[in-house]
C-alpha cells in the first residue's frame, strides 16, 4: 500500500472556555491519499475549519500529529513550513484574504514571487487563469470593486497559480451563488483530474457530495462515520 499524503495521528486541539475544555478536534486518526477527494462535512462548530488548519500547517495541535509529504508539519520550523506552504500546500479560505490595496493581478503575482519562473512565464500563467475564471477584464481591479464571487475566484487564482500538490479548501462555496459555486467546483476537478492534486474540503452544504470520493462527518471535534 502506498505511503498517504497526508496523515493525522491521534490528533487534537483543545481550548479552556468558561470553566471547561472546548475540544476542537478530538484524537483524529485519518489517512489520505494522493489524488484523493475528501470532503469534510459537519454543522457549524463541528471542528472542519479546526482539522484543516491543522492539517495545512496554520494550527498547532494540543497532542498528537500531522504528516505531510512525509514531513511531520507541527514539527517543522517556521522556515521549513513556509517553504512546504509556498511549494506544495495551496490554501483557499473562506473569508479570501485578500490584499485590499493590491489589484487582482497582483494578489495573484504575490504567490508566485518565491517561484523560479521568469516574469514573463508568470504574467502568462496569471493571463491564463483570469481568461478561465472569466475575470480578464478585472485584472486591475480592486478588491472592493469586485462580487463575493469574483474575490473568491481570485482567491483561487491565487492558489492554482502555485501549482501545489494539495489544496485545502474551508467552504470554497459558502460565500458565492450557485453558478459561481460550479465554476469553483470545475476548476477544482480540473486540477485534481489532470495534476494530480490531493483536495480535502470542508463543507456544511450538500453542492460537492457527488464529487468526493470520500466524505468524512465531524461531529464535536470527532470524526463520526
Amino acid at each position: 500500500m502506498s505511503t498517504p499524503i497526508i496523515e493525522c495521528i491521534a490528533l487534537s486541539k483543545y481550548y479552556s472556555g468558561r470553566n471547561q475544555i472546548i475540544r476542537a478536534v478530538d484524537n483524529i486518526n485519518l489517512k489520505i491519499n494522493t489524488n484523493e477527494f475528501i470532503l469534510i462535512k459537519g454543522r457549524s462548530g463541528a471542528g472542519k475549519s479546526t482539522l484543516i488548519n491543522l492539517m495545512c500547517g496554520l494550527d498547532k495541535p494540543t497532542s498528537g500529529d500531522v504528516i505531510v509529504e512525509n514531513n511531520y508539519i507541527n514539527k517543522l520550523s517556521n522556515q521549513g513550513l513556509s517553504k512546504l506552504l509556498l511549494t506544495k500546500i495551496g490554501i483557499i479560505f473562506q473569508n479570501f484574504n485578500l490584499l485590499p490595496t493590491y489589484t487582482v493581478y497582483e494578489n495573484i503575482e504575490i504567490a508566485l514571487e518565491p517561484a523560479a519562473n521568469n516574469m514573463e512565464e508568470n504574467k502568462r500563467m496569471i493571463h491564463t487563469l483570469l481568461e478561465q475564471l472569466e475575470l480578464e477584464d478585472k485584472m486591475n481591479s480592486l478588491p472592493s470593486e469586485l462580487s463575493m464571487g469574483q474575490q473568491q475566484k481570485v482567491a483561487i487564482a491565487r492558489t492554482l497559480a502555485k501549482q501545489p500538490s494539495i489544496i485545502f479548501a474551508d467552504e470554497p462555496t459558502g460565500s458565492v451563488d450557485d453558478d459561481t459555486a460550479k465554476d469553483i467546483i470545475r476548476h477544482l476537478l480540473f486540477l485534481k483530474n489532470k495534476y494530480n492534486v490531493t483536495l480535502v474540503v470542508s463543507t456544511h452544504g450538500s453542492m460537492l457530495d457527488n464529487f468526493a470520493e470520500r466524505i468524512l462527518i465531524m461531529k464535536n471535534g470527532k470524526i463520526t462515520n
